[in-house]
């Protein structure tokens, strides 16, 4: 009986190894990251020379029209890597999940006060909320370039909301994009195939 008792420090280290192989079983390859990056800075830089070029008045479509895309490409690729695997989810995995689904519905519901309220709109709160999710995820999978682009991306809103011509706060959204969406995919689709290559040499 005495020999089934875990100590105090064997208790601990069982605890540690529970959540390290957590934090192991979410492996992010930053497709979603690079996704919603690319669709931002595209969409960002495209209004900055709208706005040079006269035509400001239809910006509000081609984020609409980003908005579209990624939601249609986020469905697709939830539902293909859903058909992929029949994994039991992990708990972590699980509160990241809804802590994204919340994230989407914040996002749905200030886009749509923003139309309906009929007034004009920053969009410095839309960086409030990425950097919310940034902090939120990187924290969760200990990511420090998703952290450093959540405080780049609280920043980039309060310049956004102190500039005075929306092609500058174009400027800001594509800089904030660039490292607080794209930088940190690139660096987790570099990080996850190490991982898958490392694994391979292992099966092998």
């Amino acid at each position: 009986m005495e020999e089934n008792k875990l100590s105090g420090e064997d208790s601990l280290q069982l605890i540690q190894q529970m959540i390290q192989s957590s934090r192991d079983e979410h492996q992010e390859n930053g497709d979603g990251w690079l996704l919603w990056g690319w669709l931002l800075f595209s969409a960002s830089v495209i209004s900055c020379i709208m706005g040079y070029m006269g035509y400001g008045r239809y910006v509000g479509e081609v984020w609409l029209g980003m908005l579209v895309v990624g939601l249609i490409a986020y469905a697709f690729n939830w539902r293909s890597k859903k058909a992929r695997t029949n994994r039991v989810q992990t708990y972590m995995q699980g509160l990241l999940n809804k802590i994204q689904s919340a994230f989407f519905i914040s996002l749905l519901a200030i886009l749509a006060g923003s139309y309906l309220g009929n007034h004009s709109f920053s969009f410095g709160y839309f960086y409030i909320l990425y950097a919310f999710w940034m902090f939120i995820h990187g924290s969760a999978i200990r990511f420090k370039p998703l952290i450093v682009g959540a405080w780049v991306n609280w920043a980039a809103a309060l310049g956004i909301f102190l500039a005075t011509d929306f092609r500058h706060d174009m400027m800001i959204s594509a800089l904030a994009v660039l490292i607080g969406y794209l930088i940190p995919g690139y660096m987790l689709r570099s990080e996850f195939r190490k991982k898958m290559q490392s694994t391979d040499r292992i099966a092998a």
